[in-house]
């Protein structure tokens, strides 16, 4: 099973460009909901933290979503955080003010690959996120280097037959 670890830049295009409040985005909105309710669809706390900097329907629906769809780092993911950072330290902006979910994310997908590895789990974790494919500075590029696919929202649909 695929299960989907969302970049912020997913989460703001999904609000930007399929907006909750049009009839025929409705449908979306449940579809990501149940995402959420199957535990298919996670992020770090980081990317929470992000959202909350607004005040929008975004970070309505992102509050109302469990702790099992926003994960608190563990040791593991902590440990591999600093391991990317050390290895690419651009995803750290310093001139970034708040948050910075970047190496959070990547850091998730990959312990929890590694986590089902170690235990014969059939679940892959991907990335999701709106980041350029062929920066070598952003989030799909260190993802390869993991061995980490990442794909963009029209990616995530289009895999869930929407």
């Amino acid at each position: 099973m695929e299960i989907y670890c969302i970049d912020t830049s997913s989460l703001i295009e999904m609000k930007d460009k399929y907006p909750q409040d049009v009839t025929l985005f409705k449908k979306v909105w449940n579809n990501m909901d149940n995402l959420c309710k199957e535990h298919r669809l996670i992020a770090p706390v980081e990317v929470l933290k992000e959202i909350e900097q607004g005040d929008d329907e975004l970070k309505k629906w992102a509050r109302g979503k469990g702790k099992k769809n926003f994960v608190k780092p563990d040791k593991k993911q902590s440990e591999k955080m600093k391991e990317i950072l050390a290895k690419h330290p651009f995803l750290a902006n310093s001139e970034k003010l708040g948050p910075n979910a970047d190496p959070w994310l990547i850091a998730l997908a990959i312990v929890k690959n590694e986590e089902g590895r170690e235990q014969l789990f059939s679940d892959k974790y991907l990335v999701v996120t709106e980041e350029s494919k062929t920066r070598k500075d952003r989030i799909p590029s260190v993802c390869s280097t993991y061995n980490v696919e990442c794909i963009n929202l029209i990616e995530l649909f289009r895999r869930e037959g929407w």
